[in-house]
């Protein structure tokens, strides 16, 4: 007797994570390194590469075409291009913020056109408040200079913040224009990051549509409702910083690894990785770095579930999350300093690769987000008090 044979299931495919899909353009990303530190910008043919993958993206809402990434995908999708140039990783995080804050204040039709176009749009800016708006008809006059407009020379629209004029309180705004539309200053000369492209733009009297102009009571005032928009701004924007400091760590610790192989000083025939100083100092970069990424994801995953859950987020967990993400990028810095230390003069050379590291790391904890200086208020909150920072 013969019997039909059952039904295959066939297995679901897993779609794979953002950070999984970046793994890809590591090549691409690392051959364009010395280009990004020479011209001081993002390379164009890598920005575009990872647009196009949606990966500049990730943050949009489903509803405009973006990906809704969890915040700890994001700090993953960061730090794998981080660990093949700092600069990159700074790029593409940053570029991804921008359409978050596109995303969260301007008009939602507006952004579901930005979010599905093809070729993707690369939107670069800053959320600061440092231009002057006021109403004309069809729209708004727009003037203002922005400073760490990260990736504005290899960006299709700027999107800036102002401010309202008029009686106080001001409203504040934000405009989406064309990159072309602004003027790059030549400002971003510097030793780390160096490959961002991170220079002021300015806008003198330019019109901008309504279409393209959001008008809201305060940052807090979003437009989509998706977990991150229910997130206070102090809390959207530290943990990506984890995401970069961690990466340039790993790819110090990966450097340090391959040289203690086969240096020698040139007083003994040692190997470095012989030397007790080289074997304790990569024991403490890698409980470092895997000591803040941990609490930094932990601390990452505890508000996200919050926010998904449309619970705000209590005092004291707002407090060890900003404290949490700047003792990972504090951790990082301090790892790579211990490698390179223990790398000798190696690490003092512009050629090696570790040179690079130590100067992108310490450019993290620049950024107002994860400055030291947040420890302070986290320590006050968690005594119960009030927090000196009003974006806490």
């Amino acid at each position: 007797m013969q019997h039909d044979a059952a039904p295959v299931e066939l297995a679901t495919p897993v779609p794979r994570s953002p950070a999984e899909r970046a793994g890809e353009f590591a090549t691409l990303i690392a051959a364009h390194v010395e280009e990004t530190q020479r011209t001081r910008r993002p390379a164009q043919a890598v920005m575009r590469a990872l647009a196009d993958a949606g990966l500049l993206r990730v943050l949009a809402p489903r509803a405009y075409g973006g990906e809704e990434a969890s915040g700890l995908a994001f700090m993953e999708l960061v730090e794998r291009i981080a660990r093949v140039d700092g600069s990159a990783g700074w790029a593409a995080m940053t570029l991804n913020e921008e359409i978050e804050i596109s995303a969260g204040y301007l008009p939602a039709e507006t952004m579901r056109r930005v979010c599905t176009s093809s070729p993707a749009i690369i939107v670069a800016g800053s959320g600061a408040a440092l231009g002057r708006a006021r109403r004309v008809e069809g729209g708004w006059r727009l003037s203002g200079r922005w400073p760490f407009v990260t990736g504005g020379p290899a960006a299709d629209e700027i999107v800036v913040g102002a401010t309202v004029e008029g009686p106080k309180p001001r409203p504040l705004c934000f405009a989406l224009l064309p990159a072309e539309a602004v003027t790059i200053l030549d400002t971003w000369d510097t030793v780390g990051l160096r490959g961002t492209g991170s220079h002021d733009v300015t806008l003198d009297d330019a019109f901008v549509p309504d279409g393209r102009m959001g008008v809201v009571r305060d940052g807090r005032d979003t437009v989509p409702e998706t977990a991150l928009f229910r997130l206070p701004p102090s809390l959207r924007f530290p943990f990506p910083k984890v995401g970069v400091a961690t990466g340039i760590a790993r790819a110090a610790i990966a450097e340090f690894s391959d040289l203690a192989q086969g240096k020698k000083a040139r007083v003994s025939r040692t190997l470095l990785r012989d030397r007790p100083d080289a074997q304790l100092a990569m024991a403490r970069a890698e409980a470092l770095v895997g000591a803040g990424w941990a609490f930094a994801a932990e601390m990452v995953q505890t508000v996200w579930a919050l926010a998904e859950a449309g619970v705000p987020v209590p005092a004291e967990t707002h407090a060890r999350t900003r404290l949490a993400c700047t003792h990972a990028v504090a951790n990082c810095v301090e790892a790579v300093q211990v490698l390179c230390t223990a790398a000798g003069t190696t690490a003092n050379f512009t050629s090696s690769p570790l040179h690079r590291h130590l100067a992108d790391v310490r450019a993290v904890p620049q950024h107002v987000m994860v400055g030291a200086y947040n420890d302070l208020d986290a320590g006050r909150v968690l005594l119960g008090l009030d927090a000196t920072d009003p974006l806490f």
